[in-house]
């Protein structure tokens, strides 16, 4: 899983999401020996990626389960067009480039063909069957009259083909839409091995016992996954349409500015920002469609900038809609009668303006996610352009005074499976519960108005939906833009430095089980597993720790487990070549084995060794711990596989190119360098670094920063930023990129990277390691360099254990 999570690149709560998967997968099947099929909702927020989850998903079950045959269900023909480009090779929105097989896509218009008739008897050839829900129901349309007809080809009726398929994996998007009784059965008479639901809004009905995995909108703000919402009223009681339409007009005309500077100052390519209008009705659509034409409206500059989408909208209208994210679209307005609540990925909404009575509204439906993806991929760490304005209908007063109610409508607590050893030492998955005191929504930093409520702080660290005003927020991206055009350039002081561009390629390679050719370690497992076979047993109920809010109170915060033991028989001694079998599929399963034949008889020698290791006690101590036995044997299986992965190709250096990019930023700056950190600070007061303001992604990068500004023996430091030092570590042609430079008074180049404990032993860490440290050898030996270059990777108990001592550092880390 770790490696398929790397070639993914997954982001951190989709990475979670499929070890989820994998896990239930696993207890429901090999553990719990239950019967298909598997069914589970993942509620994940909108604008995380539930579509890199489904990929990955397809990877590990195409891997693990030798699963070939996969239907991807849509609510809509919008939703499936954009799975359609998901998965097609080629296509600008496709995700297969780093899958280990091309799928081929069926639909309900080309699966009648002779060709597809034959791929789909093939069982080794992956299939993906893509279908809106409508086309799968009994005959009441055009499609589904043909996916209900008998195909001669086939033998039987498509979807009758489908429902013959014995393993069969189906993905039901946007599964709150499948509880109308006709869908629901649609779906579910399909017989499927596994029934997967993916969702941001899971349906009342759905039991919670098969939502498996919750990553909430709350902790997708919290993790700078999404933008974060601010929510916008009025001092004064206007709430006509006019004034609210002139409102989000007046923001999204301030985030074009803000924009605008962000990228004159980067050189990233610009995007036009698009403002969402939600309608009651088709006919208030079409008035505030008149409203924003007309002349007298800033001076009618959007008169060809409006587009209303509705049920009655002409299909010119939907192929402008799909167009909106283009650079020389020339949309900025939409409106929208209900349609866009899913199934529209953009990333460039910056306000949403609900005509409807309360913003509670907006922030409960899924209107709210239209407008949650990143424009940039990640936060700028420029706040105006961070951020999604929500023209509120409520006076400021009255939102200040219900931000508990608001609240309510961000779900505050995450849920994932886990492995757990119970008492019989065998591993066994269990739900986690994380619980917070959260309070996403909160006031604004201005001072209050009489009679209202007290503003509240924000942690600088924890993003959150702030409410706010206009003019408020007017002003603010007003600073923003006039900030970023003072761009923060290199010191003056500073010399030149020089940056080596190494000919870097990616080299595709498969693995098999054949290429292991020492036994060595399996031996040394089996030896160990039978000298200390109770050695890994523990018990978690119930955990807690304690944090501190935003309001600088300490409160308990509980994170509750499943039970992880379970009342079992006294276990029996099963024959060794059962045991032997048993181990043996474990491991041909695992997501690093290769689906080839040869694998079963390139297995039996590291089996072997096993087996040997653990002499004599072999039967009593597998007999008892299987699950566990064969986890352990699939991770050093896994660890093998890493290391005969491909590394990218390292050739000579190309160019040695100066070293001097233009950073810019919005943040406020404080010359306490050593006070509480704060991610939206830029500090200053440095003696040695190469910039005069400098900001972090953490305490302890910061941390390592002050201590080589403080060390003599130090020249010059940068924090580095994206792009600054980019390093190939895939064979996917992933790029890594350092935190910081540390040069050296005796010229030596340190590229020094910090992590968190809990991150140091990660597959994609190591790797990374092992890349910089080949890229730094490499450069070194150029002659066209000229300078000594290492690699540091140190980790936040390192940090600390090195006490502000730039040496100390040196030696601790790797």
């Amino acid at each position: 899983m770790a490696e398929v999570a790397a070639r993914l690149d997954l982001r951190e709560p989709n990475r979670l999401a499929v070890e989820t998967i994998s896990a239930e997968i696993s207890q429901f099947f090999d553990v719990d020996e239950r019967q298909p099929p598997f069914e589970a909702v993942l509620d994940v927020a909108t604008g995380v990626g539930k579509t890199y989850i489904m990929a990955a998903t397809l990877e590990l079950l195409v891997q693990a389960h030798g699963v070939t045959d996969f239907v991807i269900i849509t609510p809509g023909s919008a939703i499936l067009n954009k799975t359609k480009a998901n998965f097609t090779a080629g296509s600008p929105k496709s995700l297969l480039e780093p899958l280990s097989f091309e799928p081929v896509l069926i639909t309900a218009d080309n699966f009648a063909s002779p060709s597809m008739r034959a791929v789909m008897a093939d069982p080794d050839r992956v299939k993906i069957y893509l279908f809106t829900v409508q086309s799968l129901l009994r005959p009441t349309s055009k499609q589904g009259r043909k996916v209900h007809k008998f195909q001669e080809g086939l033998g039987a009726e498509f979807y009758g083909h489908l429902r013959s398929v014995e393993r069969l994996a189906v993905f039901a998007d946007e599964h709150h839409a499948y509880y109308g009784k006709a869908f629901s059965a649609a779906v579910r008479d399909l017989n499927p091995w596994a029934l997967l639901g993916l969702t941001a809004t899971p349906h009342k009905q759905t039991p919670q016992d098969q939502i498996i995995y919750r990553y909430p909108l709350a902790a997708a703000i919290a993790d700078k996954l999404v933008k974060t919402p601010v929510i916008v009223g009025r001092k004064d009681d206007r709430t006509d349409a006019i004034t609210k339409l002139g409102d989000g007009i007046t923001l999204l005309q301030a985030k074009q500015k803000a924009i605008s500077a962000f990228a004159d100052a980067t050189g990233v390519p610009t995007v036009n920002p698009v403002m969402l209008v939600v309608a009651k009705s088709i006919s208030d659509a079409d008035e505030y469609g008149a409203i924003l034409r007309s002349s007298e409206f800033f001076g009618g500059i959007f008169g060809d900038a409006v587009l209303v989408v509705h049920s009655d909208s002409p299909d010119e209208a939907l192929e402008a809609l799909a167009a909106v994210e283009d650079s020389d679209s020339t949309i900025r307005v939409i409106i929208s009668v209900g349609m866009l609540k899913e199934g529209w990925d953009v990333k460039n909404v910056y306000v949403i303006a609900s005509m409807r009575s309360s913003v509670s509204e907006i922030l409960t439906e899924q209107t709210l996610g239209r407008g949650m993806r990143l424009p940039f991929g990640a936060y700028t760490d420029v706040e105006i352009l961070d951020t999604l304005e929500v023209i509120a209908h409520e006076r400021y007063e009255e939102l200040l005074r219900k931000a508990g109610v608001l609240n309510e409508a961000f779900v505050d607590y995450r849920t994932r499976a886990v492995l757990r050893t119970n008492a019989e030492g065998n591993q066994v998955v269990v739900r986690e519960t994380t619980e917070t005191d959260a309070k996403p929504v909160i006031a604004s930093t201005e001072p209050s108005p009489e009679g209202s409520m007290p503003a509240q702080q924000v942690h600088d660290d924890e993003p959150a939906p702030v409410v706010t005003t206009v003019d408020q927020r007017n002003e603010q991206a007003a600073k923003a833009a006039m900030k970023m055009k003072q761009v923060v350039a290199k010191s003056p002081r500073a010399p030149a430095v020089a940056i080596p561009l190494l000919r870097m390629s990616a080299v595709q390679s498969s693995f098999s089980l054949a290429d292991i050719t020492e036994t060595d370690a399996f031996a040394k497992l089996g030896k160990s597993l039978a000298a200390d076979p109770e050695g890994e047993l523990s018990r978690t109920l119930l955990g807690a720790r304690v944090v501190t809010g935003r309001d600088g109170i300490r409160r308990t915060q509980l994170v509750t487990v499943s039970a992880a033991d379970r009342v079992r028989s006294k276990a029996t001694l099963f024959p060794e070549d059962e045991l032997r079998d048993r181990l043996t599929e474990m491991v041909l399963a695992s997501a690093s084995v290769p689906a080839r034949k040869n694998q079963r008889a390139a297995f039996q020698p590291l089996l072997e060794a096993f087996m040997q290791g653990l002499g004599s006690s072999a039967q009593t101590v597998l007999s008892a711990n299987l699950d566990r036995a064969g986890a352990r044997l699939v991770a050093l299986v896994e660890s093998e596989q890493r290391r005969f992965m491909a590394k990218p190709s390292y050739q000579d250096v190309v160019e040695v190119k100066p070293f001097d990019p233009v950073r810019m930023t919005d943040r406020e700056t404080s010359a306490d360098r050593h006070s509480t950190f704060a991610r939206s600070l830029a500090y200053e007061g440095w003696k040695r670094s190469m910039y005069d303001l400098v900001w972090f992604d953490s305490s302890t990068e910061r941390a390592v920063a002050n201590m080589v500004d403080d060390d003599n023996g130090v020249a010059w430091w940068v924090r580095l930023h994206i792009n600054d030092l980019p390093i190939l570590w895939s064979s996917a042609g992933q790029q890594y990129n350092p935190d910081l430079l540390v040069i050296e008074k005796g010229g030596t180049h340190w590229i020094v990277e910090v992590k968190m404990d809990k991150e140091m032993s990660t597959a994609s860490v190591q790797a990374k390691r092992e890349a910089a440290k080949r890229w730094a050898n490499h450069v070194s030996a150029d002659d066209s360099v000229g300078e000594t270059w290492k690699y540091l990777l140190v980790s936040e108990t390192e940090v600390k254990t090195a006490k502000r001592s730039w040496a100390a550092l040196k030696q601790l880390g790797s």
